[in-house]
């Protein structure tokens, strides 16, 4: 759940539409919406077009803030 958090914040603070995000991926808008909100889990093949695809970012840079976060809660 917390790359899904991470991923729709950098969504929302870079000002992108989810639709695009969605239609860049290849993923379904229903399918990407349960994705960002946290009711469908997010798997590694919809992980990777997300980043490579929809956002044009390395995956490690969700991975890093993810495990950074979980570090600062602990």
């Amino acid at each position: 759940m917390e790359i899904q958090r991470e991923i729709r914040n950098y969504i929302e603070s870079n000002g992108i539409k989810f639709n695009y995000v969605a239609e860049r991926s290849g993923i379904p808008i229903k399918t990407f919406y349960r994705i960002v909100n946290g009711s469908k889990k997010l798997s590694l093949e919809e992980f990777e077009k997300i980043c490579f695809k929809g956002l044009s970012v390395d995956p490690s840079f969700f991975l890093n803030k993810s495990s950074q976060n979980m570090r600062k809660r602990a």
